[in-house]
């Protein structure tokens, strides 16, 4: 057989080109040459100082450096390879006119893959040139909505550097509104130096992208700071004393002075806390200030107060405090008082079987005259009241209240209260049957 085949050439040929044949036919089957594209590829900016030479900086077109290559070649490389293993270089000594924008010529490596087999989209990178502009801003330290351990909050905080000198295209510097330094303070309970990333804004409040980013030098080009975190010392329960100025009209007298909130939560350094509770620990807003004049008043007063203005130096109100103190002062008849009794203890009468009744409040206030010693007694344990809700309907209502007084006392006005009465659903009453 080996004569016959090598004693004709042509057999020969034949076998050869038959055997190729299917040996490109079991490659091409287990390995196929495929296209594929692979997207978002980013494109590395060279000689930039070429640029820089001529007192410019470049910048990319809506901040975009990424481009498109579409490889053909066999399917087992294609599966191998990412748009992070191909290499796409824009080398700026590759500019010709300077007149921007300015299209420098992409060059990409796609290992393994021939050159006249990969295709890319777009070829030429796209910027501008601009001048060279630098400017100092201030470096603003913030704990990006972080919050230090409970019974803490941060008291101060000191970025360093405090400023810093930026040097980029002058429409990016002019962008600039805001330079953070910011620090996670997570669980923190003592005070503590922190890293800093600094972080760009713009004047939309938007970060500046990663590419905007590189065409900055920010300072010395280190983009990190360090912040000094000083955590102040919650105090909550702090009292407040209020004392009206002037005087009610006549036959009236002061009764009762509250505020809401009762008790204020402060902050503030150790050293000025312990002073403030060496100095008796208490929030006063003195007669002095005018700011709760009740002059000529004959009914009850509330008026909203500014707490800060009182706060001692050094000192300030938690985050969760409101700043704003209501103060009512009660304003009673000529040789009266007033004295709160709870409301779970009026008695109900004639509620239907199937309504429910709920005070609004848990305190009532009961005025009441009678002589100076009998009132210096007079107590809540003393007065019982009681309301007719024969002919309530559902919804809020305000209810007479009638009120039995010791003998030698009398009220100063008519009380009232407000209510809320519901009908109870038959699925209730049943329920509640059953419970019986």
């Amino acid at each position: 057989m080996k004569k016959r085949m090598f004693g004709h050439p042509g057999l020969l040929v034949a076998s050869l080109v038959i055997a190729f044949g299917l040996w490109l036919l079991i490659i091409n089957t287990s390995n196929p040459q495929v296209t594929h594209t692979y997207t978002g590829v980013t494109v590395n900016i060279t000689n930039a100082s070429y640029v820089e030479s001529r007192q410019q900086m470049y910048a990319m077109i809506d901040g975009i450096r990424t481009i498109n290559v579409t490889v053909h070649t066999n399917r087992r490389l294609v599966e191998r390879l990412s748009s992070s293993s191909i290499t796409a270089t824009a080398d700026l000594t590759q500019i010709e006119d300077f007149t921007s924008p300015v299209y420098v010529p992409v060059s990409v490596t796609v290992p393994g893959v021939p050159a006249d087999s990969v295709t890319v989209n777009p070829r030429m990178l796209e910027i501008t040139l601009e001048d060279v502009e630098t400017q100092e801003f201030s470096v603003n330290p913030t704990t990006a909505g972080t919050t230090p351990s409970k019974g803490y909050e941060v008291g101060r905080l000191n970025a360093i550097p405090d400023k810093v000198k930026i040097k980029g295209p002058k429409s990016l510097i002019d962008r600039i509104d805001q330079v953070n330094a910011e620090v996670m303070v997570t669980g923190m309970k003592q005070d503590q130096s922190l890293s800093a990333k600094i972080v760009i804004y713009d004047r939309n409040g938007d970060t500046l992208s990663d590419s905007q980013m590189e065409s900055l030098t920010i300072g010395d080009g280190n983009t990190n700071a360090k912040v000094r975190v000083t955590l102040y010392s919650v105090v909550p329960d702090v009292q407040i004393k209020a004392e009206p100025y002037g005087e009610p009209a006549p036959g009236y007298q002061i009764g009762e002075v509250t505020t809401t909130p009762s008790a204020l939560k402060i902050v503030g350094p150790a050293d000025t806390l312990e002073e403030f509770r060496a100095n008796g620990g208490i929030i006063e807003i003195p007669e002095s200030s005018h700011d709760i004049d009740i002059s000529g008043a004959s009914s009850d007063q509330e008026i909203n107060v500014d707490i800060t203005n009182y706060l001692p130096d050094g000192i300030s109100l938690a985050a969760d405090t409101s700043e704003t103190v209501a103060v009512t002062v009660k304003i009673l008849a000529a040789d009266s008082k007033s004295v709160e009794i709870e409301t779970k203890g009026i008695v109900k009468n004639n509620l239907p079987a199937d309504y429910t009744a709920v005070f609004a409040d848990s305190l009532l206030d009961i005025r009441v005259s009678g002589e100076d010693a009998g009132l210096l007694k007079l107590t809540a344990e003393d007065i019982s009241a009681s309301v007719d809700l024969k002919d309530v309907e559902p919804g809020e209502v305000t209810v007479p209240v009638e009120v039995v007084l010791p003998e030698g006392f009398s009220l100063t006005e008519p009380v009232t209260a407000q209510m809320t009465i519901s009908k109870v659903t038959v699925k209730e009453t049943d329920a509640s049957t059953q419970g019986n």
